[in-house]
């Protein structure tokens, strides 16, 4: 296989899965990447019910903070709406077919005039390929992006994208399932930010208005970087947040978490 042709190249993969659940997964992915597919930047996307787009990855060369930026206004603005993602989830659903599929996109194939100037005019972006596959009861999406600077994908690179894809989107779900374990993410994904919000105010214990945000979030669902973007802070302030909040309630987890919001509410 393409990613463990060279020793540098086990041992980045290698650090992909020790950085699973944690902040600095997305930039471990691309560092493994790089050397195969040359991508400038990485992003990922889950997909709600309503094919609301939320931020579970994002990672830059450099100190650029391009991938970070570029999913906020993709996320945030509803330009999202027009990406061919939204589409392609769309005729899978309504086929009844869960397979993965393989996306291609160049700047010049977009027709929507916001989404092209705002989101790729505005970053430089040429090229994007994508691997789209319904993970943890979602579809989601993983994104590899060439600027100007890098040029465009070449044959041989979707190629090799298109067989890395299956192992790249596997460990992109061991990493969603390390964020919310599969016991909590089902407790979690039924409720709401709002009806979160009010179980919070009933505990015993007082949290800030910043650790009532982040856990309410939390307990909908959201990952520590959707978090991060949705309240304008950083993943590693929404960690110290949330480990904050759990220390004062004196509990571990979001299984915890959401079970003292239960016996409290009730």
């Amino acid at each position: 296989m393409e990613s463990l042709e060279h020793p540098a190249q086990s041992t980045a993969l290698a650090r992909v899965i020790d950085r699973m659940g944690e902040e600095g997964f997305g930039s471990a992915v691309l560092d493994w990447l790089t050397p195969v597919l040359r991508p400038t930047h990485a992003t990922a996307f889950r997909f709600d019910a309503g094919l609301q787009a939320r931020v579970v990855l994002t990672a830059s060369i450099g100190a650029s903070g391009i991938a970070l930026e570029s999913a906020r206004v993709y996320s945030g603005s509803g330009l999202y709406r027009h990406d061919q993602l939204i589409e392609a989830v769309r005729r899978k659903s309504e086929a009844g077919d869960d397979g993965p599929v393989i996306l291609r996109l160049r700047r010049e194939d977009i027709d929507n005039p916001a989404y092209g100037e705002q989101l790729w005019d505005r970053f430089g972006l040429l090229e994007r390929v994508s691997a789209l596959s319904p993970l943890e009861g979602h579809w989601s999406a993983i994104n590899l992006y060439r600027d100007r600077t890098a040029g465009r994908f070449q044959a041989s690179d979707i190629r090799r994208f298109a067989s890395l894809a299956p192992l790249m989107l596997a460990l992109l779900r061991r990493h969603l399932a390390a964020l919310h374990p599969s016991a909590q993410s089902d407790a979690a994904g039924r409720i709401g930010p709002e009806a979160a919000a009010a179980l919070l105010m009933r505990l015993p214990v007082r949290l800030s208005a910043r650790e009532r945000e982040v856990c309410a979030l939390t307990l909908a669902g959201h990952t520590r970087e959707g978090i991060g973007l949705g309240l304008g802070i950083a993943p590693s302030s929404v960690a110290t947040l949330r480990r904050r909040a759990y220390r004062k309630l004196q509990i571990h987890g979001t299984g915890e978490l959401f079970a003292l919001c239960l016996h409290h509410g009730a």
